[in-house]
Parts: structure tokens; sequence; C-alpha cells
């Protein structure tokens, strides 16, 4: 389970920025002049492309787009009105690509023309530490650069004296010593000059929130300005758009970006600045290549009815999209039906040939029988709806005089709790069938052979239990991966990798605690 991707997100890598297509760059002003002049855009006769193309523009939340014999469409969005035809969009309009892709990339272009995210101004900052212990390191060197408008204006450095000894672990990766940092300042005396370098721009870090935010907040606890501060961690982007290694020199060499002397401050908060306004410019391209996914249906039916051989873009979108377009959730072939028959386009096939095209009527059958999440799981469904539905009451000082259920925030704390809580009752166990299943709901049952995937710090017990030393969610881990061993009668197999996603998987202090020995570590 991982966050939530469209259908369009998940093949970005194949697809192509709409900003690229010059056809579609053109069509895009084109339609954005005809929307501001509150003129109206007509599709020329294309054997019955022009319906498709038609339904797309009103599903996109253009209104009164004429055609022959037909009048104004009322869009799934709204927008501002077209009350006069101005523009009409013939074959020649789609270029290379074919006028349904163009078009559609086109309708992307003026969609996602709000979705720039990038920040005018920010300050990029980094710290040189005596070591890697987030709740006792001290700073040696700070480090930061402002940026306005993408632009490096005005750099911050300064060596920092942490009264603690600076590690050999430490110094072997900044190359600073006690001796460099003797005549330093406190960070006490350093943090008025720094504050008043961020002013109240917000600051960003790389991996931030688990380690230079945490440690910038414990040094300037209870000092002027620190409870203002706004940061951002750029690394939860490096991860939404990439699974690649996250690491500022990998995304610098990756990116191109020269990133001067790695694990000095002032040069790391350089690179991170430049390295921010690159991601910033993915993010956007892939936000470009990921809206609009509500039209697939749309376009499906378009390149089932467009003429030609296929690109290879314009087949991989075909193969995304005709599910949407013959699925039950999609009006698309019941609009190209009514729009046939009132507007007797000629050449324009039956439906029942476009469904061929789609993928056939046995394909149909099946997409649009799929019963809902309740007929598919009736038994889980039940299962939290009572959960829901009839809650134990809650403490007598806690109870709302709305109902003996409590608040909605009590009745969602109770339901954590019950699922918490949840153990093996009611699971069904196969001896002939592998079972997954989590080390929660195996208390109680017992298998020949055991295969505990996994078995790493930064996931058993997890990154935050591990770098902020939660001893109590660290015990009830060690509990927990003990009833999961004792799982197993024959044969008790534990996983474990050095990387995970690019990253430190943070070794595994429970397998060093049992003196187990590992038999050949997987690299990712």
């Amino acid at each position: 389970v991982g966050p939530y991707r469209n259908a369009l997100e998940e093949r970005h890598d194949e697809l192509t920025d709409p900003a690229d297509l010059p056809d579609a760059v053109r069509l895009a002003a084109r339609l954005a002049r005809a929307i501001a002049g509150e003129r109206g855009i007509a599709i020329a006769p294309q054997d019955g492309l022009e319906i498709a193309l038609r339904g797309m523009l009103a599903a996109a939340g253009v209104r009164h787009v004429p055609s022959a014999g037909s009048g104004p469409l009322e869009p799934r969005g709204t927008a501002p009105g077209l009350a006069h035809p101005g523009e009409v969009l013939g074959k020649a309009d789609g270029g290379e690509h074919g006028l349904a892709l163009t078009l559609f990339k086109a309708l992307q272009l003026l969609d996602s023309r709000g979705l720039d995210t990038a920040l005018e101004r920010y300050v990029t900052f980094d710290f040189e530490t005596t070591d890697t212990e987030v709740a006792t390191c001290g700073v040696v060197e700070i480090g930061a650069a402002r940026v306005v408008r993408g632009e490096i204006v005005d750099r911050f450095r300064s060596l920092v004296q942490p009264y603690r000894p600076i590690t050999p672990g430490a110094s072997a990766i900044h190359g600073y010593s006690d001796g460099d940092i003797r005549d330093a300042r406190s960070f006490g005396e350093v943090w008025p000059e720094f504050r008043a370098f961020i002013g109240d721009d917000i600051l960003i870090a790389h991996n931030g929130q688990h380690f230079d935010i945490p440690v910038l907040r414990r040094l300037a606890a209870g000092r002027d300005g620190v409870d203002s501060l706004v940061f951002y961690d750029t690394l939860p982007l490096v991860r939404s758009l990439s699974r690649d290694s996250g690491k500022l020199e990998d995304l610098a060499l990756r990116f191109g970006i020269d990133g001067g002397r790695a694990h000095h401050a002032l040069d790391d908060a350089v690179t991170l600045a430049r390295v921010y306004r690159e991601l910033e410019r993915r993010r956007g391209i892939r936000a470009r290549k990921a809206v609009l996914v509500n039209l697939l249906d749309y376009l499906g039916l378009a390149l089932a009815l467009e003429q030609g051989a296929r690109s290879k873009e314009q087949a991989l979108l075909f193969n995304v999209a005709k599910f949407y377009t013959l699925g039950r959730y999609s009006d698309a072939l019941a609009f190209y039906e009514m729009e046939r028959q009132r507007s007797g386009a000629l050449g324009a096939p039956p439906v029942d040939e476009v469904i061929r095209r789609l993928g056939g009527p046995a394909l149909m059958t099946r997409l649009r029988a799929e019963p809902d999440p309740a007929q598919r799981y009736p038994a889980a469904v039940a299962r939290l709806r009572a959960l829901m539905d009839e809650p134990s009451p809650p403490p007598p000082d806690r109870r709302s005089p709305m109902g003996r259920g409590g608040t909605l925030d009590e009745s969602i704390d109770r339901l954590l709790e019950r699922v918490a809580l949840s153990t093996s009752d009611g699971i069904e166990i196969a001896p002939d069938r592998v079972n997954l299943l989590t080390l929660h709901s195996t208390k109680g049952l017992e298998f020949s052979r055991v295969y505990i995937v996994g078995v790493e710090d930064y996931q058993i017990p997890g990154l935050r239990e591990m770098t902020e030393h939660r001893q109590a969610e660290i015990e009830e881990a060690r509990r927990l991966l003990y009833v999961g061993m004792t799982r197993a009668r024959e044969r008790l197999v534990l996983t474990r990798v050095e990387r995970r996603f690019g990253m430190d998987a943070g070794g595994s202090s429970f397998v060093e605690e049992m003196g187990l020995e590992v038999q050949g570590v997987g690299a990712e």
C-alpha cells in the first residue's frame, strides 16, 4: 500500500510532456483565446471522431461546443461560457500525433496552468554536526542560501563551537576536526544572525524532518524567533518523483548540478537550492502529464475512432483509456450513440463497431459487472459497519449529550483501538497455500514455516521510533517480533536489506541482539 496514483501517474515515465508537443502548445493557445473571448469551439466532421472530441471538450468543462445538427453541451464541470463559434478544429490541427491525442494534451496544458507550486522565495540550509545522534549532537557548521524567483541572491555560513568532541566518523564525512572549530562562536551566539538571515522565508532542508529540523528546534528552543519558523523537507518530494537514490549528492549528479564540496554546509545548501528548483520543474512536468484522468473515457473513444496507425504513446494511452470507456461509470458510449443518431454523422461507425475496436462486448460486460466493494468484500464491509455503527460507549465523563456514541473523533479513536487490538480470531488458515498475515494477526496461530520480511530497524520498529529513541515503541516492536518468530514449528526465516528505495534501511538491532548470523544481505 502506498500513495494513491491515478492511471496517468502510474505511467508518467512513458508519457510525453504536453509542453514538449508544439502542436499541443499551439492548440492550447487557440483554445485559451477562444475561451477568454467567449467564442465557441467546433470540430470539423471526421467520421465520428468529432463526436468523441466534442464530448472530451464538454467533459473538460468547455461549454457550448457546437457541431452539425446539435446545440450546446452541458459540461461535467464548470467553465466560462462560449457564446459564439469562433474556432474550428480539423484533422490538420493534430499534426503528427493526431487530433485526439493533441487535443487531450492541449487540455492538459490548460488545466495545469495553476499547478505551479514552486516557492517564489525560500532559504535552503544544512548543518554539519559532531555525530548523527539527533537528540544529542552539536552543530559544527551552518550553511544557508536565499533564493528569490529561482536565483540565489544571498548566502550565510558560520562555523559553530559545539562544546563536545567531533566523532571520527563525522570528521571523516565533513572533514572538520576539533581544532578547526576551537575559536568558533557557540550556537547561541550565531543564532541571532542566522535567524535574521532567514527572515520570513520558508526554511528548506533535505531529509530535514529526520535530522536538521529537529536538531535546529532542540538547539534553538526558547530562543527568539524559533517558534515562527516554517519548514519544508524536499525528501518526500524526491520519493514521490522517483525510486532512485534520494541522496543530495546523487540527485545533483543525476540533474547535472555541480555539488561543490559535498558535506560542507554552505555547498550543500547551494546544491539543495538548485536541486529543489529542478525537482519543482519535474513535479510540474509530472503534473501536466497526470491531469484530466477524468477525460480518459472520451480519449479512449476518440482513439478508437481515429483513423491511421497509432504511435507508441497513442497505443499506450488507448490500452489504458479503453477500460474507462467500456467501464460502468462512463457515459462516453451512450453520448456517442445519441450524438451519432441526432447529427446523422456520415461515416461514423455504429456503437457496436466502436465497442469491438475497444476490446469487444465480453470485456465491456465484465467491466460493467464488477461489483462494488460491499459486494466484493461483504464480510469485511459488514464488520467495518458494525464497528462504526455500534461502537462501545465512551467513559461517562466523555459521553456526548447527543448520544452514547460520543463525538466523531471519539468514535474513530475507538474504531482504531479495536483494530489495533484485533487478533487472529476468525482468520481462516489453509495448510495448502501461502498465508499472508500481519505480525499482529499471527497471535495464537502456528505454521510449519514462517518467513518474516523487512526485519530492519526502519521497518521494525520504524524510522521515527529508532531515530527518536522511543523506547516504549521499540519494546512493543520487540515483543511483536517475538510473537511472529514463535509461530514457526519447523523453519523460521528473517529477511532484511541494507537499503530500501535508495535509503539506508537502518540495520537490524533485533537480529544483532539475538546473535543471529546473516547469510547474505540484499542490496535493495
